[in-house]
């Protein structure tokens, strides 16, 4: 223990302070944009049950630390923008590996500042007004660039982490009638509103939000010993076709496996909402939308994944490549069965994980497992990394520095080999459609509602 005090004393960075591990800036026609650090976002959600339109109003406190115009994301277009109480136009621009963003088309100075803006979505919410109740959920993906927060709310990168908070109101009705799972703080305001806190470890893939008609889900909620003393709360729900219980058995199975190879579970709760057979599902911060049989997958990353988590696409194949691990057995291999990839060395703008990394990741974590089994093998060194490491965003440098520091092994050949090299032809014949993260139309994404 005394080893990763140390270490992470020596690799880790100011709690939370994250533009070092932003994109490098770049020029647009409109002058040049540059990332910033969102402080908090509080957002404002509407959902009106008698128009059938959900709007939102953001207020973002963002640090700026050189001169420029800042981006962010929103996939809706953006109304009623002010920037330190002037009024500004969001535009959209592309960084330069042609991915699409927002950009304040107005100048900042280093120092804070405040964003206000307005936009609407209809993306994952379905109303019913015969009843006056809604459905809706922030369903996220991470295999395709702007698929986290942006869909619904202005958001910031991966790299950044905020409290964000939820204004919840749902209009046109005395009272609500609605059942809200999530993994923040959740408290009624009114008879129709509800706040929700998240916390200020938090990036843009963490939070859960489902809201569904009052008593449509099936639910239980009980509390799990956690190995460290907490009773931590957990609720799991499921669909008229499934039962909870069986979802809740091996739900605390997982919990109890997890904890004992990685330690304490990292996250003040538990949710769990158990979909279709057959779709996958999509990890949250101490959350899941998933199907029973990729429950185990799901719920390791909120060990790593959104407990160590990616600061951009470059390591999102690390969270992939321990969970596919694990999903094999932790296999151990004398050599990976591929010659070389790029999984860790595409664009430094990416922000969507290489599905490669299920096959090619796992392959690398055996390998890797192999070097070090004489020191306790890569699960040893993981448990430590978590501890040392939760709540913080990471880098595949970051991980192959401290895979060093715990093993003394020189591991630059076989990260420039295997994970920042180049062999398109080899790598090609590893995708996998992987079955805890299948592509789901948007129409089935309908029906989890």
């Amino acid at each position: 223990m005394k080893k990763w005090s140390l270490l992470s004393v020596l690799l880790s960075t100011s709690v939370f302070a994250n533009l070092h591990l932003a994109p490098p800036d770049f020029e647009t026609e409109k002058g040049r944009a540059i990332f910033v650090d969102f402080k908090t976002a509080e957002y404002d959600i509407t959902y009106n049950v008698m128009w059938k339109k959900t709007s939102v109003k953001s207020k973002i406190i963002f640090q700026a630390d050189k001169t420029g115009k800042p981006v962010f994301d929103l996939i809706p277009t953006a109304k009623n923008a002010y920037l330190n109480g002037v009024p500004v136009s969001i535009i959209e621009t592309q960084s330069p590996d042609g991915s699409k963003l927002r950009q304040i088309d107005h100048e900042v100075g280093p120092g804070q500042h405040t964003l206000e803006l307005e936009n609407k979505f209809s993306r994952n919410v379905r109303y019913n007004l015969l009843t006056r109740k809604v459905s809706s959920a922030f369903w996220i993906r991470d295999l395709k660039y702007r698929k986290f927060m942006e869909q619904y709310i202005p958001s910031n990168f991966e790299f950044d982490q905020y409290q964000m908070i939820m204004n919840v109101t749902f209009a046109g009705t005395s009272r609500a009638r609605q059942d809200i799972y999530t993994n923040g703080a959740l408290t009624q305001t009114s008879p129709n509103s509800y706040r929700i806190v998240y916390p200020e470890y938090f990036t843009v893939s963490c939070p859960y939000f489902h809201t569904t008609p009052k008593g449509r889900k099936k639910r239980l909620d009980f509390t799990y010993p956690s190995i460290d003393g907490r009773q931590i709360p957990v609720t799991v729900y499921t669909s008229w076709w499934s039962h909870p219980s069986k979802f809740k058995a091996e739900a605390q199975k997982v919990m109890k496996e997890l904890e004992a190879d990685y330690g304490p579970w990292g996250h003040p709760s538990l949710v769990a909402y158990e979909t279709i057979p057959g779709t996958g599902g999509m990890e949250h911060a101490g959350a899941t939308q998933t199907s029973l049989a990729a429950l185990d997958h799901e719920m390791l990353h909120s060990y790593f994944a959104k407990g160590v988590m990616p600061a951009n696409g470059n390591s999102g194949w690390i969270d992939e490549a321990i969970a596919s691990w694990r999903d094999k057995g932790y296999r151990r291999s004398p050599l990976p069965n591929f010659t070389g990839s790029n999984l860790g060395s595409q664009s430094v703008y990416k922000r969507n994980t290489d599905s490669r990394a299920y096959a090619l990741g796992a392959e690398f974590m055996a390998y890797i497992d192999y070097r070090l089994q004489d020191i306790g093998g890569l699960k040893s060194f993981l448990k430590g990394y978590f501890q040392a490491y939760k709540h913080t965003v990471i880098t595949t440098e970051h991980f192959k520095n401290n895979l060093e520091f715990f093993s003394g092994l020189d591991l630059t050949q076989d990260f420039e080999t295997y994970i920042w090299g180049e062999n398109p032809t080899d790598s090609k014949q590893h995708e996998e459609a992987n079955p805890h993260h299948k592509e789901i139309s948007r129409v089935l994404f309908n029906t989890l509602l």
